[in-house]
């Protein structure tokens, strides 16, 4: 019988991420407007990002705007990039798109041209003097887009600006998402499922390889081990008699030595794969041997690195 099972390896990591003080001279004219922006975190990271698990990646995230001026403020936010082009990067390799959502304005705010796109009808932001207001937003990364692990980030500034398009304060953040190295693994072929395992029925044992069409089906985000073991060290056993019939086992063209705990490393390249390995069934001597059913129990487990 073979009994799959996943091993998932997890890494997180964070970042540093310096905030910028609202600059005073950005104020209106008679200083009576100036907007503190506080971003809590400063770092907008979508965390523990699995690829294989169905969910999407997405995180709300709050900032509280408060009116540190004398007079009232009327402004809009506005998230400008950094540094161009637009998506998230781990500094190679393919970017992964995202949206920045205003939940609270019901507002698409995402700067894939560079910048926020103001939209006329849009309602400006309006605070009395010490005022303040907390505006939520939703960080969506493109999930289409993720073909490695690792964390993907993109600086912006976001800043409060009036209809003149005049800077009353800002602040940077860090959008990010970390993506979890991850595997998953499945059979396809010749088996049945009987109380969660699965069954391979090598049929009248002889020796050579064993007729069973099979494949071992491996999704990864990179480089993976796969892990072997045998009940039985590579013997196939009549119930709990002392009668064996010796076996070897192939994944994927590599031998496994079933004596003990054997270890496949697949490519060491990474980026987002789905591989189907061939499983081989090599049966060893069966003459001599009594007659009645014999089996083993492997257990194989892969581990994302």
């Amino acid at each position: 019988m073979l009994r799959p099972i996943l091993f998932l390896a997890a890494t997180a990591l964070t970042m540093p991420l310096h905030a910028q003080a609202p600059t005073p001279g950005a104020a209106v004219p008679g200083a009576e407007c100036l907007v503190r922006i506080n971003a809590t975190p400063q770092s907008w990271l979508i965390q523990g990002y699995d690829p294989f698990d169905g969910a999407i990646p997405e995180g709300t995230f709050g900032i509280t705007f408060v009116n540190e001026g004398t007079g009232e403020c009327r402004f809009s936010p506005v998230f400008e990039l950094v540094q161009p082009p637009f998506g998230l990067s781990k500094g190679s390799g393919k970017r992964i798109g995202y949206a920045l959502l205003n939940l609270t304005d019901t507002q698409d705010v995402t700067p894939r041209a560079g910048r926020t796109q103001r939209n006329p009808s849009q309602r400006m932001l309006t605070l009395g003097a010490s005022g303040s207001r907390t505006l939520l937003y939703k960080l969506v990364a493109d999930a289409d887009d993720v073909k490695d692990s690792g964390i993907f980030t993109q600086d912006v500034t976001i800043e409060a600006q009036d209809d003149s398009f005049r800077s009353l304060g800002g602040a940077q953040l860090v959008l990010g998402i970390n993506v979890l190295p991850s595997a998953r693994i499945g059979l396809a072929g010749a088996y049945t499922m009987s109380d969660g395992h699965a069954v391979v029925d090598l049929g009248e044992l002889r020796p050579g390889v064993a007729p069973v069409p099979l494949q071992l089906r491996v999704s990864s985000t990179g480089s993976y081990d796969l892990n072997v073991t045998s009940a039985n060290s590579g013997r196939l056993r009549l119930g709990s008699s002392d009668w064996y019939v010796p076996y070897s086992l192939a994944i994927g063209g590599n031998s496994v030595n079933l004596t003990g705990v054997r270890t496949i490393s697949g490519q060491a390249n990474g980026g987002l794969r789905r591989e189907a390995l061939p499983i081989q069934f090599l049966i060893g001597d069966t003459s001599d041997r009594r007659a009645g059913v014999y089996s083993d129990v492997i257990s194989i487990s892969v581990t994302a690195r």
